[in-house]
């Protein structure tokens, strides 16, 4: 062993210790050296991958004899399931954060869409080592990678699930099928990228797989129910403007399909449209002279007066008579 790979850089000495899950007694030490072993480990799986890594170039890196390694890590599949394990947890937290606060179904999935294209980019090694290597063989559903991955693609599930529910899409969608799309479609377009065949524009690939992947899912109603339903938010909408010193109140919206009719809204509009006329009449100045006093008042009053004359006459002939 060389004096350079005798000495651990910083990098593993300051690794996390809540990232390495050693075989033994977990003192303090132990964890310390631990999470050196596990860096090194990240690094060398990273840079070379699985199968062409070895414990003794782990332990030279630490600065360790091979045996000491593999007191911690029995076995190099061990020491790869904690590497997975600690870049995993980091990004299901991530995701978790931000995805308690994102609502609908479009937002999540457009979301979960970009957050797994930022993976591709941004850790390429994690990734050729992930689809190139660990996952080729049928002990892969077996693996603690498998349990990690349902762990990451449950978000998906979710919004996928709380979307049928809610009806934001058709009820008869596979969930499982959908899942397999959406990460599988990704992985095939991603795989040339990691290999250095062109590169992807994060926001846009997004934006343009969302809609991809959701415009099928959509629910949608018969161009008849549409257009009726078109016409008679407009003429709902018209309707509700028309009121006069707040006489008239609006049309109440229909509360759906099944129980908006068109032809009862515009008769509701035409008698509206009546009593606006009615209001706005009395309104309008008189532009002739007015009118003489009509006759029919005039007359009453003569007989009233005439009456009131009668009555002292026909009292005092009473008073005269025998």
């Amino acid at each position: 062993m060389t004096r350079a790979a005798s000495q651990p850089s910083e990098a593993l000495l300051d690794a996390p210790e809540d990232m390495a899950n050693p075989a033994g007694k977990q003192t303090p030490r132990r964890m310390r050296r631990a999470a050196g072993i596990l860096a090194a480990a990240r690094e060398t799986f990273l840079e070379k991958g699985f199968d062409r890594s070895s414990v003794s170039e782990i332990a030279a890196k630490v600065g360790v004899v091979e045996g000491l390694v593999y007191a911690y890590y029995p076995t190099k599949r061990d020491l790869l399931n904690d590497v997975l394990r600690g870049m995993y947890e980091p990004l299901i937290r991530d995701i978790d954060d931000s995805f308690s606060r994102i609502q609908g179904v479009r937002s999540r999935l457009r979301f979960l869409v970009w957050r797994h294209l930022r993976v591709y980019v941004e850790e390429p090694n994690l990734s050729r080592l992930v689809l190139h290597e660990v996952r080729t063989g049928p002990e892969y559903f077996k693996s603690v990678l498998h349990d990690l991955h349902v762990r990451y693609t449950a978000f998906l599930v979710r919004t996928i699930q709380e979307a049928i529910r809610d009806g934001e899409i058709r009820p008869d969608t596979d969930v499982e099928l959908l899942r397999s799309m959406v990460y599988g479609g990704i992985e095939h377009r991603m795989w040339g990228t990691l290999f250095g065949r062109g590169s992807v524009n994060i926001e846009a690939t997004a934006d343009e797989y969302t809609s991809m992947v959701l415009g099928p899912l959509l629910p949608t109603a018969a161009p008849g129910a549409m257009a009726k339903a078109a016409a008679t938010a407009t003429v709902t909408a018209a309707a509700g403007r028309l009121t006069v010193n707040g006489s008239a109140p609006p049309i109440k919206a229909q509360h759906g399909l099944a129980q908006a009719d068109l032809a009862q809204v515009l008769t509701d509009l035409n008698l509206r449209l009546a009593r606006i006329e009615q209001a706005i009449a009395p309104t309008i100045a008189p532009t002739t002279a007015a009118p003489a006093p009509s006759a029919k008042p005039r007359a009453a009053a003569l007989r009233k007066a005439h009456f009131s004359v009668a009555r002292p006459q026909r009292a005092a002939r009473s008073k005269d008579a025998p």
